[in-house]
């Protein structure tokens, strides 16, 4: 059968040909084409739209070479066949020449600029680019010639979403309904927006009316998700519902709608929803996991137990295990929990849990180089590794004064995880521990080039900055930085007065050290600052009685000896 159709294609293209050739041969007599003018232009048409054929064969074998040139002789047959020269930017991008693509669009738009069509193709292809900037002006021009083109201004709204330009998006998106009022995909690309926008109770009402004129699953799961986002919990179990409603053995919507049950307390009606998913889910133990932590949050614990302990049983569920073990561990049974926790596999999702369980108790049982071993081990294999291993190690290294292991730890994990801020972050803070102030430095630089709002990275440069009275426009610019991001720290609200203090501004830095001390009332060096500034104020009452509270506070000798000095030094004035 196969030969047979095959033989049928080429006699097919012979055909063709043959009469390709006949059509070419009579092209070159001129008094034919004054007779023969149609039979010329359906020669050509029929030239072309052979080689067309042939190249949309090759296409779709996707032999694109042997389409594209198939296409440019249909050009040479039909220079104006429009539904050739369409495909051909489109062939040019499947074979990934991108640029070849845009200049060819580029100069079929200089040909022929009413034609849209190609516009429309090239604003596609910037867009596939990910360079929306270049398709907002190509879809301006369609929409001046096009000017109620609905397809197009959607597609503007869009992009300028897309772009962040949301006040101009919204406009469209609000001229379109006025056209419109009915447009599903409007109503749905304009909740969106809204959400993005952050301005949720007008994205609810657009994602109802969205709802009402075509409901589908998809869009219930999505409007779910938005109701769980804002802890619009009633609304949420209302929209699962009509999913439960639609199809009740959806074992996804009724866990959704189990959530929201949770989410607002009704924790018997939550299992008994579970009790109706286990009896067809094809994952029981899931379910029974559920329901053990459902059991769990109403106090059921010797219920809760029962079903975990089936689990580890049944089916060796690390996360049964791990739960049990915590029980165990909240019970102060530790061997119990140690021995749980043991049998957890190293590619486990619950490992980095249980090893954090099983350090805090090593802890409890002051058996720190137990704990110790157990990270070491845990850092030291691939499988399972974590950073969170890496900063408990280098925690209990420095709780046992051992600094210089501490610090070969957070180096390794530095090398091994170069982008996870945390640990740089941890380790330019064990630099600085150990008077190493210029790598802390440039770690907590690190910090920044991975993610310039980290406030504590912002702080920590600044305040080194203004304590060794140094590039303090800067400082100020960082810690400022800080503040914003965490208005109610006290530690930076104290990096800020410091600051103030160093650029001679006494009056800022009173009133952010004193803010400060309301914050965080057991820190010394905060009361330290404080009184010096008061000092500088000329307040040495209330300068003698912030040191007075920082010399109780201080742990370090040589902090307290400097207390000391400055308390004595005004009392003696």
């Amino acid at each position: 059968m196969a030969r047979c159709l095959r033989i049928c294609i080429i006699l097919f293209c012979c055909l063709f040909l043959g009469a390709c050739s006949i059509f070419q041969t009579t092209a070159v007599q001129p008094a034919k084409l004054e007779v023969q003018s149609g039979n010329t232009s359906q020669a050509n048409h029929s030239c072309a739209y052979f080689h067309f054929l042939w190249g949309t064969h090759q296409e779709f074998d996707e032999q694109y070479p042997q389409a594209l040139e198939a296409y440019e002789k249909a050009l040479a047959c039909d220079p104006e066949a429009d539904y050739v020269k369409e495909k051909i930017p489109v062939l040019l991008l499947k074979m990934g020449e991108f640029k070849a693509a845009t200049d060819w669009l580029a100069k079929a738009i200089a040909d022929h600029p009413d034609n849209n069509t190609y516009r429309l193709l090239l604003a596609n292809l910037y867009i596939q680019q990910e360079e929306v900037e270049k398709a907002v002006p190509l879809y301006n021009e369609i929409l001046l010639r096009e000017p109620d083109n609905e397809g197009v201004h959607l597609q503007l709204a869009l992009l300028y979403s897309h772009l962040g330009e949301n006040d101009t998006a919204e406009a469209i998106f609000v001229k379109l309904l006025q056209n419109d009022v009915d447009s599903y995909f409007i109503h749905l690309s304009y909740a969106r927006l809204l959400k993005q926008m952050e301005r949720y109770p007008a994205a609810a009402e657009e994602y109802e009316k969205t709802l009402a004129l075509n409901w589908s699953k998809d869009l219930a799961y999505e409007i779910g998700y938005f109701y769980v986002g804002q802890e619009m919990f009633d609304d949420a179990l209302r929209i699962y519902t009509t999913i439960t409603e639609e199809d009740p053995f959806d074992e996804r919507a009724a866990l959704s709608r189990t959530q929201a049950l949770l989410d607002l307390d009704r924790n018997d009606e939550a299992l008994a929803e579970l009790d109706k998913i286990r009896r067809y889910s094809k994952d029981q133990a899931n379910i029974d996991l559920i329901i053990s932590k459902v059991l769990l949050r109403k106090n059921k614990v010797t219920e809760a137990k029962a079903i975990l302990t089936r689990l580890v049983g049944e089916t060796d569920s690390s996360e049964a295990r791990y739960l049990l073990a915590l029980l165990a561990y909240q019970e102060e049974n530790y061997a119990v929990s140690l021995d749980l926790l043991a049998g957890i596999d190293a590619d486990s999702d619950q490992l980095e849990d249980a090893v954090f369980l099983q350090t805090r108790i090593y802890q409890k049982l002051d058996n720190i180089e137990a704990a110790i071993e157990l990270l070491k081990k845990h850092t030291s294999a691939e499988t399972g590794r974590s950073p969170l291993f890496y900063s408990l190690l280098s925690s209990l290294y420095q709780a046992t004064d051992q600094d210089d292991a501490a610090l070969s730890t957070l180096q390794s994990a530095v090398t091994i995880y170069p982008e996870n801020t945390q640990l740089l972050f941890e380790y330019g803070l064990l630099l600085d521990k150990n008077s190493r102030h210029e790598q802390a430095i440039l770690m907590m630089e690190k910090v920044l080039e991975l993610e310039p709002d980290h406030a504590e990275a912002l702080n920590y440069i600044g305040y080194t900055w203004a304590d060794r009275n140094m590039h303090l426009d800067k400082a100020l610019e960082y810690i400022l930085r800080a503040v914003a991001l965490k208005p109610d720290n006290g530690f930076i609200l104290d990096s800020l007065g410091w600051v103030y203090y160093r650029l001679g501004d006494l009056q800022q830095a009173v009133q952010q050290l004193e803010r400060s001390v309301e914050l965080t009332r057991n820190d010394p060096h905060i009361y330290d600052h404080l009184g010096d500034v008061y000092r500088s104020l000329h307040r040495f009452s209330e300068a003698i009685k912030v040191y007075k509270k920082a010399y109780a506070l201080f742990k370090d000798e040589k902090d307290k000896v400097a207390s000391k000095l400055k308390i004595d030094a005004l009392e003696n004035r």
